[in-house]
């Protein structure tokens, strides 16, 4: 596992401020404080080492007590929405999503999701571990359509459940380089059917037990695999499910959003992670906005401003400025992009 950033590699008077800015980066936008009495950037402590594999980006962190929230503001700021497996190694951590409070002990994990406000607080005598598994919301949702509605939900080490998915997902993080070419994708995808069933468990749905695919699930990844077609729509998605538009609009209903909604948001989505990737620097935005399915350019743009505030080309400078000089210093978070 290679280390990403490490307070250690700055002047003790900066250790927190660089913290609070390096988590920013490599996360999503959090107001990060210290839980440590009499406490501060001479006195903190941390680290994060990070790696990919297949779909996941598995995060360690080892720090000194703090606090986490990712409020409104940072939601309707970052866009991302992707979910985070939160799995506790030492101290004790309490995680608060929708109304519900998790607290993890060493080998608990709960299900947190980046699309909504959050906070989670890490409390220990000296240092805290805490493993953090990233993964795209289409790749869980295809497995369990209902992930969002389970998020905060403890799972413990104890059950079932976590006894099966745990040690696993534990055993994942520290294989590092060792794992085999080619092997990353079918071991995290494994990794994320364990996290669908273990969650869907607690969450109490015998269906998704037996490990069954909901029908929403289906459609999504029926829409999914044809994101960049620009005349995709409900009834061509419905009739390759085998069910009627009203149907088809029936179950985005149960999750109080729409067909079309969905398939904006993740055309948005991808647009601004290929808008935000130095690699494609060179490609026109126009043709981004073409591979994601957006057949007018004066539309994406209208599209992307409404959504995030900011124009794509706006966006776009801003990342690329925010991300040269963290590549020339070191590895950002962002790795696939900077």
């Amino acid at each position: 596992m290679n280390q990403l950033f490490s307070t250690s590699e700055v002047a003790p008077a900066r250790r927190f401020s660089y913290w609070r800015e390096m988590i920013n980066e490599t996360f999503v936008p959090l107001d990060v404080a210290p839980l440590t009495r009499g406490g501060g950037d001479r006195r903190f402590s941390g680290s994060v080492a990070m790696r990919e594999l297949g779909e996941l980006r598995i995060a360690h962190v080892s720090a000194e007590p703090m606090t986490a929230v990712h409020a409104r503001r940072h939601v309707n700021a970052c866009g991302d929405n992707d979910y985070f497996l939160a799995l506790h190694v030492r101290g004790v951590a309490d995680a608060v999503q929708g109304g519900r409070r998790a607290t993890l002990r060493a080998g608990d994990f709960a299900l947190l999701d980046s699309a909504r406000p959050y906070a989670i607080e890490f409390r220990s005598r000296d240092t805290f571990e805490h493993l953090i598994y990233r993964l795209p919301r289409s790749a869980l949702d295809a497995r369990w359509a209902r992930a969002e509605s389970a998020t905060a939900l403890p799972v413990g080490l104890a059950s079932d459940a976590g006894k099966l998915v745990a040690p696993y997902l534990s055993r994942l993080a520290t294989l590092g380089d060792r794992i085999a070419s080619g092997s990353g994708e079918r071991l995290s995808a494994a990794a994320i059917d364990l996290i669908a069933t273990a969650i869907s468990i607690r969450a109490g749905d015998a269906a998704s037990a037996r490990g069954a695919r909901p029908l929403l699930g289906h459609v999504k990844q029926r829409a999914l695999a044809r994101i960049g077609d620009p005349d995709l729509g409900p009834a061509s998605v419905a009739a390759a499910s085998f069910i009627s538009v009203r149907a088809l609009h029936r179950l985005f209903a149960a999750e109080a959003t729409t067909f079309s909604t969905f398939l904006r948001e993740e055309r948005l989505r991808r647009c601004r992670e290929d808008l935000a990737d130095a690699r494609l620097a060179h490609e026109p935005i126009r043709s981004i906005a073409a591979r994601w399915g957006f057949r007018s350019p004066a539309h994406f743009t209208r599209t992307f401003s409404a959504r995030y505030g900011v124009s794509p080309r706006a966006f776009r400078q801003s990342e690329l400025r925010r991300c040269a000089p963290a590549a020339a210093l070191r590895p950002c978070g962002r790795t696939a992009r900077c």
